[in-house]
């Protein structure tokens, strides 16, 4: 619809709007069919384009989804707040299964509140497996008559009318499928059929669900396909740092035009590591960020290879269609690395001038509303790297020395780094024992059978007559409960290093385990900071058989409870959650709070979305959560499926993670938690600092409450929306430099938008 808006000629956009007011087509909202990868953010991005289609006279009030089982909790809200207020769910149970029979209707409430009515409607294919696209008109009339039949026999289907998609996949609708109509009706005028757009059908559903009590259910619809997301380990993780990117740019490009800087340092080369960057006007600014929100999405959309990677691994259309993928990822990573690395040079040097002389620094920016401390990893001249600690106010810019380069050396027992004791035990792979100082609390759980850390390669056990095995991979499934899997843990001989600078530790250990060659695990503590960073790099050839490759976090946390981030919102895994949804795995945005006895952990992945909770549960296709330790296996890479998802990978990179222990913790932690790891902390190394680091433009109060995000217009002002993560209303106070307070009220769990206009 937005390709047809933008390239249609007027008579064709008014002809259009004339077929929706009157009812002879209807646009639904939903953005492609999207997984639980896309953020807030690009939710939010893809829901504002409805306006483009509202401004053509085109009514969208339902959204569509279909092939994929699940979706983000946060969107009930963002729907309502887009103006839809209906939800089809098409869903494919391949792979999973459906909250409720297929069909039902029910009611899904928000994490505000509001709810959407659902139709959980039958597989989106049936239109063509039972004949009716292609007017096939008695293999047609013997299903649907099938069908009718059993909705009759259900107690629990009170209404009198069904849906079945006359349509699959790609295929346009044709004009045959009236052939099944009329012969449906000639033959069974006491149940007629006939045809409807999916705003007719549910204004219709919706009508007769006020006559009865229609279930409202509460919590995160857990999608069973989500692990697909670890078929492509390196390209999602290329996805979210492009997000991360794409963050930082707007909020700095937004900081730069609050604080009407222009001026960037003039030095010799154009590049990725110096200036001068490119100053683009406002409207070329929104229009790139405009493009990389639609490269996102492409690339959030749920499938990550073509129908046939599984039968035709090798063919040139498999690569072609995964390159393709991979592109949108790579397009978006481009051009907001391009315009953070801008908005960054325009917004620290927005107080003018360089400092004299040649003077290493890291110049570190922080993009949010509140007050950071937090490690930062810089590139120091293009040869080597540095981790700082580093304090920044609000919206502020410091300027930091370069720590001297530190030699490893190698330890045994226990390292005092910060406020921990560390323990590493390369023959298990990792961590053993994380003593936190300040209160002798054990992180680790000393019965788990891998150290914080370790890789775990998990295969199929030797032998299996499972039938995803002997058969077909497609029979890995609920129905077929298995297979059995033996799992090995990474280990090493060598020694454990340690590398100090200033107020940083470092400790390093290599492992290998059959499959994987190349392992370095790094963790990093600094002193006066509670939070525990973790890199991985992993050398891993491709393989065709099953696998999966996990990160261990063993957490010695009991009876615990894990609250997961999503896209706007946090919901404890198993209890806010619809039925039958995925305990086995999760996809998260970045943070998991887990609390229970002995204290909490705030846990997050940068580049890593899947995780399995209280232990590894590949294949167990469980009912309720079993957990009953706090451990928190990052799911990196798996290739169990038979379609869309690529068959195997090769993958070399470095996988991060960051933690923290806590006292207490809720969902309002796991929120800020997250959105700082999406949002971290901006730093680069330059020769010329900038004279005076930048006054913060900008102050928003209650910090505590809400997360900020900025965003430039085409026109030179700023869009700040104010996101309340409390579970009350909030009065927001928006300051800007020079200028009088502006009052805005947020709601529980909702948004509101200020816009700033510096001229």
């Amino acid at each position: 619809m937005l390709s047809f808006l933008k390239r249609a000629l007027p008579d064709h956009v008014r002809r259009l709007a004339e077929l929706s007011q009157n009812g002879t087509i209807a646009v639904t909202g939903g953005y492609l069919n999207m997984t639980q990868l896309p953020s807030t953010f690009e939710f939010d991005a893809a829901y504002a384009q409805l306006a483009r289609i509202r401004a053509a006279g085109v009514e969208v009030r339902t959204q569509q989804h279909g092939d994929v089982n699940g979706l983000s909790w946060g969107a009930v809200d963002q729907m309502t707040d887009a103006g839809i207020t209906r939800l089809v769910m098409a869903l494919n149970p391949d792979h999973g299964r459906p909250p409720f029979p297929q069909p039902s209707g029910f009611w899904w409430e928000g994490p505000s509140g509001r709810r959407v009515f659902v139709w959980l409607s039958t597989h989106y294919g049936f239109g063509e497996e039972w004949g009716i696209v292609d007017g096939e008109v008695d293999l047609a009339e013997q299903h649907i008559a099938a069908f009718v039949d059993e909705l009759e026999r259900r107690e629990d289907y009170p209404w009198t009318r069904a849906v079945v998609h006359a349509g699959n996949d790609n295929r346009w609708p044709t004009v045959l499928f009236l052939d099944v109509v009329r012969h449906w009706n000639a033959r069974h005028p006491d149940r007629p059929m006939r045809t409807a757009t999916i705003d007719q059908a549910l204004d219709a559903l919706q009508a007769e669900a006020g006559g009865f009590d229609v279930p409202t259910v509460r919590g995160e619809w857990a999608d069973w396909w989500s692990h697909g997301h670890g078929s492509t380990a390196r390209e999602v993780a290329v996805y979210r740092e492009a997000r991360t990117f794409a963050r930082a740019a707007q909020s700095t490009l937004s900081l730069a035009t609050l604080a009407r800087g222009e001026s960037v340092p003039h030095f010799d080369v154009l590049g990725y590591r110096r200036g001068p960057v490119r100053l683009r006007p406002h409207d070329e600014i929104t229009e790139t960020l405009d493009h990389v929100d639609e490269q996102l999405l492409l690339y959030g959309e749920h499938t990550w290879g073509s129908w046939e990677t599984y039968s035709k691994p090798h063919s040139t259309f498999s690569h072609s269609h995964h390159n393709a993928k991979s592109a949108f990822a790579y397009e978006a990573f481009d051009h907001a690395r391009d315009l953070a690395i801008e908005g960054w040079f325009r917004y620290a040097y927005a107080g003018g001038g360089t400092a004299e002389g040649r003077t290493d620094a890291v110049v570190v920016v922080n993009p949010t509303e509140a007050a950071r401390r937090e490690l930062v990893d810089v590139e120091v001249a293009g040869v080597r790297r540095v981790r700082v600690l580093a304090d920044v106010d609000a919206f502020g810019v410091a300027v930091l020395p370069v720590p001297e380069p530190a030699q490893a050396e190698p330890a045994t027992g226990a390292i005092a780094a910060g406020r921990y004791l560390v323990t590493v035990d390369p023959a298990r792979g990792g961590v053993v024992s994380l003593v936190d100082t300040t209160d002798g609390r054990e992180l680790i759980d000393p019965a788990a059978p891998a150290g914080l850390g370790a890789i775990v390669d998990e295969v199929v056990r030797p032998g299996s007559r499972h039938p995803m095995i002997t058969e077909s991979p497609k029979l890995f499934h609920p129905e077929h409960p298995g297979p059995l899997f033996d799992r090995q843990v990474a280990a090493g001989d060598g020694p454990v290093r340690v590398r100090r600078s200033g107020a940083v530790t470092e400790i390093v250990w290599e492992t290998t385990v059959a499959g994987i060659p190349g392992i370095t695990s790094t963790l990093v503590i600094a002193d006066g900071s509670a939070d525990i960073d973790l890199d991985v790099r992993v050398t891993k050839p491709e393989r065709f058989d099953p696998e999966s490759v996990f990160v261990a976090f063993p957490f010695a946390v009991t009876e615990p409870e894990f609250l997961l981030e999503t896209a706007g919102a946090v919901f404890a895994a198993d209890r806010e959650q619809l039925p039958d949804t995925s305990k086995d795995w999760y996809s998260i945005q970045h943070a998991v709070g887990v609390r229970g006895g002995g204290g909490g952990i705030l846990w997050g992945s940068l580049d890593a979305p899947l995780v399995q909770l209280g232990g590894f549960h590949t294949g167990k296709w469980a009912a309720r959560l079993d957990a009953p330790i706090g451990h928190v296996n990052s799911w990196l890479m798996n290739n169990l499926h038979f379609t869309n998802f690529q068959a195997r990978q090769e993958v070399t990179r470095r996988f991060r993670y960051r933690f923290r222990p806590v006292r207490d913790l809720g969902a309002a932690d796991v929120r800020r938690y997250g959105r700082d790891l999406l949002e971290p902390l901006q730093a680069r190394h330059t020769i010329a600092p900038p004279a005076r680091p930048v006054t913060a433009p900008l102050a928003i109060t209650p910090a505590d409450a809400l997360l900020v995000e900025l965003r430039p217009t085409s026109q030179g002002a700023v869009r700040a929306r104010l996101r309340n993560i409390s579970a009350v209303e909030v009065t927001a106070s928006v300051t800007r430099s020079g200028e009088p307070a502006v009052s805005v009220t947020v709601p529980a769990a909702g948004t509101a938008d200020v816009l700033l206009d510096p001229r």
